[in-house]
């Protein structure tokens, strides 16, 4: 019987297994039917599902961390990335221009780089504007605890916080897809309540 390789990223403590575990693996089913393809990582780019609050710290590239709870009462684009995937050079001047188009008091995005290297994001392609912040997760901390399949993953978040849309990879016409969602979670939610 042959048993499927399994790559967590992440980090655990490790601990000495048990006797039972140390003699054999318990019986259980294969994770992957052998022979099914793999999950797409451009139809399930995260381990999240629509509807489910996403709550995470987010390590902004100054030092300081950013709770996604700070941003409710707008709509949230978080996007992991890094600066090798083929649209960097467009995402600064992209987000600017979706912020600008509804404002950065209904709209927040977070870009997360996975760079390894801090160099790598200096100096910054363009300007970022209020309601734009940098964050730097060079361990990929971030990505782990959303399984992010590919880069770019992208999730948008309503007003409470609650997942309403994610994409991965770049696929043809991947701007213009999260672009009109975006425009359809803001005009949806409406003014956030006083």
């Amino acid at each position: 019987m042959t048993w499927p390789l399994v790559l967590v990223l992440g980090g655990c403590a490790s601990r000495a297994p048990s006797a039972a575990s140390a003699t054999s693996p318990p019986p259980r089913e294969p994770l992957v039917e052998e022979g099914a393809p793999l999950p797409d990582p451009t139809l399930a780019p995260t381990n999240r599902e629509p509807g489910e609050r996403i709550e995470l710290m987010i390590p902004l590239i100054g030092g300081q961390s950013l709770p996604l709870s700070r941003l409710r009462g707008r709509v949230v684009v978080v996007e992991l990335t890094a600066t090798w995937v083929e649209r960097w050079p467009e995402t600064y001047a992209f987000y600017n221009r979706l912020i600008e188009e509804h404002g950065p008091e209904q709209l927040a995005v977070v870009l997360v780089a996975l760079d390894n290297e801090r160099s790598s994001l200096s100096p910054e392609p363009g300007t970022r504007g209020p309601g734009f912040e940098l964050a730097w997760d060079p361990q990929g901390a971030l990505a782990a605890r959303l399984q992010a399949a590919a880069l770019p993953t992208v999730i948008v978040l309503d007003r409470e916080g609650v997942m309403v849309h994610a994409q991965g990879g770049g696929p043809a016409g991947a701007t213009e897809i999260l672009e009109g969602r975006v425009r359809d979670v803001v005009r949806a939610s409406g003014q956030p309540s006083p």
